[in-house]
């Protein structure tokens, strides 16, 4: 995907869940043509009366290209709301920062195929809105539109696809 306003700012992912509480992947930074790696670990699950804490490995926010560690509790809000929808809060060090970040987000499922989705980074807000757009051999494609604010506000595309690596379903 291509978008003017991002041009020179895209990111892409790749990310593989090695087990259900392990994912590792890296990011592409297109402008810093730069490869970093990416890993996440969830050190508790989520439980009807706890939160999941889950840490890891990014770089920081669009073009940013830093590295830095964060740390999060995040709660399925399902049972209370009646649909799918979770929350997220936690903390971040960014490489080349003093302070930490306080980062948190949330995601709710408008309908069967439409997903709205709030992040703050500890500096931005980004929003964003993801469909549901079709299946390849039954897994979903999505499409969708991020906002990101801060000191460069930036509306662009946004793609994802699974892939079943190990045949299960």
């Amino acid at each position: 995907m291509h978008s003017n306003r991002l041009a020179g700012e895209t990111e892409t992912f790749v990310r593989y869940g090695v087990t259900e509480r392990l994912e590792v992947g890296f990011g592409y930074l297109w402008k810093q043509s730069v490869v970093r790696p990416l890993t996440s670990y969830t050190f508790v699950m989520e439980k009807s009366d706890r939160p999941a804490l889950t840490g890891g490995l990014f770089f920081d926010s669009l073009g940013g290209g830093r590295s830095a560690v964060f740390l999060s509790a995040a709660k399925s809000l399902q049972k209370p709301l009646g649909v799918p929808a979770s929350v997220y809060l936690g903390g971040a060090r960014i490489s080349n920062e003093d302070d930490l970040r306080v980062i948190w987000g949330g995601n709710v499922a408008l309908n069967k195929w439409l997903n709205a989705s709030v992040q703050h980074d500890g500096r931005a807000g980004h929003y964003g809105f993801v469909a549901k757009v079709g299946s390849v051999n039954g897994l979903p494609l999505r499409f969708g539109l991020v906002l990101s604010r801060g000191k460069f506000s930036a509306l662009g595309p946004i793609t994802a696809m699974e892939f079943d690596l190990m045949g299960r379903r």
